[in-house]
């Protein structure tokens, strides 16, 4: 794992973005053909959206500073595009898809005791909360969708507390995929005192979670956790907020995928440790096309889990993230699933408001 050589208070920041500038998007409706509107069979995607994503994507950057740019040119955001292909392309038949590339912190971060690590993170979040002020102004009246993965989960668990939650927003946001970083099922009504979690498919203005696992496997280790009182430290091993990605219900029992999802095959760059701390700029085209005979069986284990179990399975284990850790494949698994949910939800939340 590379660790940052220099303390955090000594480590002179990047530019911080300006969100009024386009090039301080990875996403927006705006930059036309990126890999967020990349489909698996080259659909003709609707140029008129009755709603709009904020994506805040996943940690891409693992290098010696606390914090990285937001320049195009490196290799984490290479990993950015990549994400966009594989997560932020689940919205692109329903949404307008606005994405901020911001100052991430370093994926060593999440492990640092010191506090230098939780500063990276603070820093990070500005960015995010100083994009989504920018997104309101960008959508006007039109309703939508938080969607986050892994840090920028953690960044979206905060941003809703602080700005969404009690406020007249909190009736404009239809749901939130709040994706791949445990949110502790003990702070929900610390964080949230007003939105409610969903327990169905159709059900809006609420808050979806999951992290993906082998079946009766566990996450491990402590990481960096907020919530209004403060950052902390969380044990991941803790019971979590979960939802069942193909059920949209908080029940425990096994439920399979057939004719209810399509699993995204992601062809990008190598995502190996070698291909993840690469120093430059792979180059490489993206494509995304599905997996065939891509069944599996799904529950939420008693720790709030999102458990899968079958062959198709085998050729994801990996051990960046620890075997049994599905953590990269998070929405790429549940791909078609999201995609169709998203729909359902906005579809609802329409019919409300005539």
């Amino acid at each position: 794992m590379i660790k940052p050589s220099m303390v955090f208070d000594n480590f002179e920041p990047p530019p911080p973005p300006n969100y009024k500038n386009l090039n301080s998007w990875a996403a927006h409706p705006y930059l036309k053909n990126g890999p967020d509107q990349l489909t698996p069979n080259n659909e003709n995607l609707d140029f008129f959206k009755n709603a709009a994503v904020f994506y805040i994507h996943p940690t891409g950057y693992f290098g010696k500073t606390w914090n990285a740019t937001i320049d195009k040119d490196t290799p984490h955001y290479e990993r950015t595009e990549g994400m966009l292909a594989g997560q932020a392309s689940a919205f692109n038949a329903s949404c307008d898809i606005y994405a901020p590339e911001y100052r991430q912190a370093t994926f060593f971060s999440f492990f640092d005791e010191t506090g230098d690590g939780q500063k990276a993170l603070a820093r990070a979040y500005e960015d995010v909360e100083n994009a989504f002020f920018e997104f309101l102004e960008l959508i006007g009246d039109k309703p939508f969708f938080i969607a986050s993965h892994s840090q920028g989960t953690l960044h979206g668990q905060q941003l809703i507390s602080k700005h969404i939650d009690g406020t007249d927003l909190s009736k404009r946001m239809i749901a939130a995929y709040l994706i791949g970083y445990p949110i502790l099922k003990s702070d929900i009504k610390k964080l949230y005192k007003k939105i409610e979690i969903c327990k169905s498919p159709e059900q809006v203005n609420c808050l979806i979670a999951w992290c993906t696992v082998d079946e009766m496997a566990n996450l491990d280790g402590e990481s960096w956790s907020w919530d209004p009182s403060g950052w902390k430290r969380l044990n991941r091993n803790d019971s979590l907020f979960g939802t069942n990605p193909i059920s949209w219900t908080v029940d425990n029992e096994w439920i399979s995928t057939e004719q209810r999802n399509s699993v995204l095959d992601l062809d990008i760059w190598d995502q190996t440790i070698k291909g993840l701390t690469r120093k430059e700029p792979s180059g490489m085209p993206i494509n995304i096309s599905l997996f065939k005979n891509a069944d599996f069986h799904v529950r939420l284990s008693s720790k709030g889990l999102a458990e899968v179990k079958g062959n198709f399975l085998k050729r994801f284990d990996a051990v960046e993230f620890g075997l049994g850790n599905l953590h990269v494949v998070d929405y790429s698994l549940f791909w078609g699933s999201i995609r169709e949910n998203v729909k359902l939800r906005l579809n609802e939340y329409l019919k409300k408001q005539n």
